[in-house]
């Protein structure tokens, strides 16, 4: 098995998840236009032939400026640039993480399949088909809890530093990742993994999935990623010597006082890419998740939007009610308590809110019902050059998942970080879309 069977099985084993993830947090959408030039796809729904080409997919590694700006964030956990992330299948997810491990024992890892099965225990049949210099091709098969896969994969093992995966058949749809390998020290690397997907060209469900929001798609990869990225740099620090499980015991941690990551250069990236900072454990449980991105909007006007209370379901769809409870009035710092219902194909959520202000900072914070302890927290700074830097902070969101995506986080609990970055990068945007 490849690098390319290792993405697909774990993007089998979260589909699901970011099934229930996107019909609970996204917005009915027109599907984004595709820009791009031409790669083979998977077939629509047969892996039997391949599909006629449709676009090309160019992965690009960060730069060195990028990751220097990002450094500071690695102390706190996973971090994430997402490009693109309102178009659909044109959305370039790159998650970035610190290894206790060199850059040649996280390549062994990628490069390694007979070791797979250690961190990989979906995979059913994994046989290889060719094998040609730095060239492998492999077929395998996952039992999925919605569908079953068979897919093809292809691995190109290009440098030391890098590795790069097609995956040309699937009932999950076309993909491909690209892995940065970048020395950090004698016994650490920064390990980058880039990737995209189009899940829009695979099994039926999946295509209604892609159709709900402009960033859907993004945010199933970014579940997708998480798992992958983390158990690949776990398993390399492994064998290095270190004495750790292969996964937390618990996926989620107390989340403490939401805050988000110190200001610093990073934010700058936010022009071009929505950033994702994760706080974790030493174990690498899920305690906080920030997702930050600029808009051309003024501070006030984003403030205005996040306090107006009443008109929470024009930017949020899933609101499906919003009620302000008998005796509260509307007012710009707050507290104002409203009773919500959420209501999607997947998810079923009734309970109470509470929206503060202070400043440029608005608590969103859930006091009862199934809302309960799931507080968020958004920063609005003015940028360098005018607009705003915006930033949401938040827990695991763990209430709000749906019972596939509960399921699936019983597996794999590295899900749960994945899930609770994947909610806040659709609701960070679907805010943005409706300044």
């Amino acid at each position: 098995m490849t690098p390319a069977s290792f993405v697909k099985a774990h993007r089998v084993a979260t589909l699901a998840a970011a099934l229930a993830l996107s019909c609970a947090t996204a917005r009915p959408a027109p599907p984004t236009p595709v820009t791009a030039a031409a790669v083979t796809p998977a077939p629509d729904a047969q892996p039997a032939a391949p599909a006629e080409p449709r676009h090309a997919h160019v992965l690009v590694a960060p730069t060195a400026a990028e990751l220097d700006a990002l450094r500071p964030l690695f102390a706190r956990g996973p971090v994430f640039m997402v490009r693109n992330p309102d178009a659909g299948a044109d959305a370039r997810i790159t998650i970035l993480t610190r290894v206790n491990a060199s850059a040649a024992a996280m390549r062994r890892v990628i490069t390694t399949p007979g070791e797979y099965g250690t961190f990989m225990p979906i995979l059913r049949t994994v046989d290889v088909l060719s094998s040609h210099g730095s060239r492998t091709a492999f077929r395998f098969h996952v039992a999925a809890p919605l569908f079953d896969v068979t897919a093809l994969s292809a691995m190109n093992d290009v440098s030391e530093r890098r590795v790069d995966v097609a995956i040309t058949q699937s009932e999950t749809g076309p993909g491909g990742s690209r892995w940065d390998l970048t020395p950090d020290g004698e016994s650490s690397s920064i390990v980058s993994l880039t990737t995209w997907g189009d899940p829009s060209q695979g099994h039926w469900i999946l295509r209604q999935v892609a159709r709900r929001s402009p960033s859907a798609i993004a945010g199933m990869n970014i579940s997708v990623d998480t798992v992958l990225a983390l158990g690949a740099a776990r398993r390399a620090e492994i064998v290095s010597g270190h004495n750790l499980p292969v996964r937390p015991a618990e996926g989620i941690a107390p989340a403490g006082e939401l805050a988000p990551p110190e200001p610093g250069a990073w934010q700058g990236l936010t022009r071009d890419a929505t950033v994702l900072s994760m706080l974790v454990t030493p174990e690498g449980a899920i305690r906080q998740a920030t997702v930050a991105a600029w808009t051309p909007a003024a501070p006030a006007a984003v403030l205005a939007r996040l306090r107006d209370v009443p008109n929470f379901s024009h930017v949020w769809g899933s609101y499906r009610e919003v009620t302000l409870l008998p005796g509260q009035t509307m007012s710009e710092t707050g507290p104002v308590r409203f009773r919500v219902v959420i209501d999607t194909p997947l998810t079923h959520l009734e309970g109470e809110q509470v929206m503060r202000s202070e400043g440029n900072v608005v608590w969103h914070d859930g006091v009862a019902g199934d809302l309960v302890d799931s507080g968020h927290r958004w920063d609005v700074q003015e940028a360098p050059g005018g607009g705003s830097y915006v930033m949401l902070t938040g827990a695991s969101d763990y209430n709000r998942a749906g019972w596939v995506t509960r399921t699936l986080m019983a597996r794999d609990t590295w899900l749960m970080a994945g899930f609770a970055g994947s909610w806040k990068i659709v609701w960070l945007r679907n805010l943005l879309r409706g300044l």
